[in-house]
């Protein structure tokens, strides 16, 4: 088998050629270690078996983020038998200095230079033979958007798999005496060519100078001589080699038009980046995001819930049938994780629809603009526009991750910028949010669904640029920070087998992570719901109650003529059983013609009994209303059983003890038990809370369950809200902030700040929502206000800035 590694700057169209490469047969994972995405694909071409592994998009091999680490040691540990480096054929000068990393691998590459159309429409005439003749490898032209050059890039791959590397090698001029010297010392058991260890040894790469046994301090004191004896920095001498020789590449391979038309990009970038466009654009970008994903899935989940609750029902059908009151354990296991999983998976349609938005804003080349334009906020906050990226994972867009929003600090010179983005990102509405959002507000606001998740969407921003702003202005005042730079890809259009594919590729993410995490989670809390139980006393009341349903119920059933049939209470139970399970199915019946089918089902597999659940005589009627009271009857008893076992168990008892603090946000141990099992992973609140809803009622949603207890107000829904918008994450999370900061202290600061915060903001406008009588909107609206405001203030508080003077030259991106 060919082992083919995918490489590429960001926006060169890269996962497009990997999708024409591909199509459907792609498997998503993550690299061992890391949340970054690993696509592999498996194809057939000219008789040989080819893997493709889509690496991360880099602009170079240096170390500064978590894609470029991955990227790297990939390419040094799995030794790929070709390398397929995708160039943007409109910006080839940019894109060549990642080529030339490439193949100072010593490796065979293909370089498929894709997008030519854009390229032509710029006026650009690019000689790919000269190219090829230049660089020593084989050249290939592809517009990967219409499926054009996938014949030639596979041949390419098996013809560059026979042959070696053709040695390509860049003269760095001063440096080569130093180049040479440590390629004799590179001892390294690896295909990867000496002279691209030896280089990087000399950009004090920890990854290569580990592998290599350099000693660090060996190679700071090679640095300051070099420094000393030839004026240079190392890094920015490189990068300056790379950049001319890029240049001199383009303009013996390329040639422009000698009258250039504005680009339909950069006429378009006069009205998106517009001074005073900008923001309202984006805001209108973000609303119609929430729209179509939030307000539209949510209809969807209309239709999808029905398939879901026959689900559902086919699970209980399975379980062992309960006895009037007495429910077998195993039944009440099932039925909690049956509802745990279908609470979560009610929600498919919203993040199908999110996600193709989402790939949709990544394709077109939205997504680097929002970063550009919120550079020139995030100044006045500590931050810069590389903490765009992380906060965009996070969920900035909803439907984000905090754990790779944390990870992709990573890349962030600034150290104040990055530790500030780190004890932030945790506040953007990640994807495990979306579904207690979606709960609450399909409960108590489901005329305003839309701008309440504008209000949740974009208060998160506020929020984040104020404690930002706090925290630099205080713990991190006297961190070092550096300047941003970056450059902005042309428009493109999206391919819909791209946005279909990944849509479906992350909600499949999303599902797996429901079938582990979620439900790992789920079984620990039914075990900490389940004991120590309900007491003896309550458990004898109950049953007193259930002996006097069963007994009324008999001495109507003595004045029939079916008595012998059903003084049996084996019968009668079986008959209970049997009108609860018909009722459900008959509720998501789609016709007419359904529910006659499921009648004539029910009869012929239940002759006797199923005649007092459809009665056709008096007695068989006087009976179906004593069945009907009685299953209302078993329901209720249960019901009360089921909360005096959750109030009195382990974690109810726990839940209960944080009432005298929670009381002021309006929470009682019910929201505080969801909000408990919440820490372990965020969509875990809903499972909870839908599982602890459980009316009985197969048909019904836990949005219907929870809006009909009573007990709560859409002024505690906005409190709930208030406090889950604010809340500090997941454990996962909390792992990756020690990881990236390096300190306990951190970790601990970003669990504690944030719940602290979330109980008294929760507790201040739940309070006056109550004092001035407002709605659940108003309040929100309210605290919308709050944040706005103190983001303003925050602003335009001065603090002192360290400008940043280590060795090395930030990256011209």
């Amino acid at each position: 088998m060919i082992k083919v590694a995918l490489a590429g700057q960001p926006n060169c169209g890269k996962s497009t050629i990997f999708t024409m490469l591909s199509g459907v047969n792609q498997h998503i994972a993550n690299y061992p270690g890391v949340t970054v995405d690993k696509k592999t694909a498996y194809l057939s071409h000219g008789g040989e078996k080819i893997e493709v592994v889509d690496l991360p998009g880099t602009y170079s091999f240096s170390s500064f983020s978590l894609e470029e680490r991955v990227a790297k040691n990939y390419l040094i540990d799995e030794n790929p038998d070709v390398i397929l480096n995708i160039i943007d054929a409109s910006n080839i000068k940019r894109s060549l200095y990642l080529t030339f990393q490439l193949l100072e691998l010593g490796r065979p590459v293909v370089i498929v230079l894709n997008m030519m159309d854009v390229a032509k429409r710029r006026g650009l005439d690019i000689d790919a033979g000269k190219l090829s003749e230049m660089l020593k490898v084989r050249v290939v032209e592809a517009v990967g958007s219409r499926n054009i050059g996938k014949k030639d890039i596979l041949s390419s791959i098996l013809e560059a798999n026979s042959h070696k590397a053709t040695g390509f090698e860049i003269n760095y001029e001063e440096l080569e005496p130093y180049i040479a010297r440590f390629t004799e010392k590179i001892s390294i058991e690896s295909e990867i060519a000496p002279r691209w260890f030896a280089i990087k040894a000399l950009e004090a790469d920890d990854t290569v100078l580990a592998k290599a046994g350099i000693p660090k301090e060996e190679m700071d004191a090679q640095y300051k001589k070099i420094h000393s004896e030839h004026n240079i920095d190392i890094d920015s001498f490189l990068a300056a080699i790379r950049y001319q020789s890029a240049d001199y590449l383009y303009h013996k391979s390329v040639k422009e038009a000698s009258e250039k038309k504005e680009t339909l990009t950069s006429k378009a970038d006069k009205i998106i980046l517009n001074r005073w466009l900008a923001f309202p654009f984006l805001a209108g970008v973000i609303y119609l995001v929430y729209q179509l994903s939030i307000v539209l899935g949510y209809k969807l989940t209309n239709y999808t819930w029905p398939y879901l609750a026959m689900v559902k029902n086919f699970i209980i059908s399975i379980l062992p049938e309960p006895q009037f009151i007495d429910v077998p354990m195993l039944t009440d296991f099932g039925i909690w994780m049956t509802n745990s999983a279908l609470a979560l998976l009610n929600y498919v349609p919203i993040f199908l629809i999110l996600f193709a938005l989402i790939a949709i804003i990544e394709d077109i080349g939205y997504m680097p603009r929002i970063a550009f334009i919120l550079d020139r906020l995030f100044k006045r906050f500590g931050l810069h526009g590389q903490s765009t990226l992380p906060l965009v994972l996070g969920g900035a867009f909803i439907g984000g991750c905090a754990v790779p929003g944390i990870m992709a600090t990573k890349g962030i010179a600034d150290d104040r910028a990055r530790l500030a983005t780190i004890l932030t990102v945790p506040y953007m509405n990640c994807l495990a949010k979306v579904p207690f959002y979606a709960l609450l507000l399909g409960a108590f606001f489901e005329g305003q669904m839309t701008t309440m998740m504008f209000f949740i969407s974009t208060v998160t921003i506020f929020i984040a640029l104020s404690v930002a702003r706090i925290i630099t202005l205080t713990f991190l005042k006297n961190r070092e920070t550096a300047p941003f730079v970056m450059e902005l890809p042309p428009y493109h259009l999206p391919t819909l087998k791209g946005v279909v594919l990944r849509s479906f590729q992350r909600v499949w993410l999303y599902i797996k992570k429901v079938g582990s995490i979620v439900l790992a989670v789920a079984v620990v809390l039914f075990v900490l719901l389940q004991f120590p139980g309900a007491s003896d006393e309550v458990v004898s009341e109950m049953r007193a109650d259930a002996d006097a349903a069963l007994v009324k119920f008999d001495q109507t059933a003595k004045k029939t003529q079916y008595y012998e049939t059903l003084k049996d209470k084996e019968n009668v139970y079986k008959l209970v059983n049997l009108y609860n399970s018909y009722r459900a199915q008959k509720m998501i019946a789609s016709s007419p013609e359904a529910a006659e089918k499921l009648d004539v089902a029910f009869r012929e597999a239940n002759p006797v009994l199923f005649g007092f659940i459809s009665p056709d005589d008096a007695d068989q009627k006087k009976i179906n209303r004593e069945v009907r009271g009685l299953a209302r009857a078993s329901q209720t008893i249960l019901n009360k059983l089921k909360s005096e076992k959750i109030e009195t168990s382990f974690l109810g008892m726990f839940g209960k003890s944080l009432e005298p603090v929670t009381q002021f946000a309006g929470f009682d141990w019910r929201v505080n038990v969801a909000f408990l099992s919440s820490f372990a992973a965020r969509e875990s609140a809903v499972a909870t809370i839908g599982s602890i809803y459980e009316s009985g009622k197969t048909d019904a949603r836990a949005e219907e369950a929870i809006s009909e207890d009573g007990l709560y107000t859409p002024l505690h829904a906005v409190a709930m809200l208030i406090f889950m918008i604010l809340t500090p994450p997941c454990i996962a999370t909390m792992i990756v902030v020690r990881m990236q900061s390096g300190s306990y202290k951190w970790m601990v600061f970003a669990i504690f700040f944030p719940m602290l915060l979330g109980v008294v903001m929760a507790s201040v406008f739940f309070n006056i929502g109550m004092l001035f009588s407002l709605t659940g909107v108003q309040t929100m609206f309210a605290f919308y206000l709050f944040m706005l405001a103190s983001a303003i203030i925050l602003g335009f508080v001065k603090g002192k800035s360290i400008n940043w003077k280590g060795g090395y030259l930030e990256k011209n991106q």
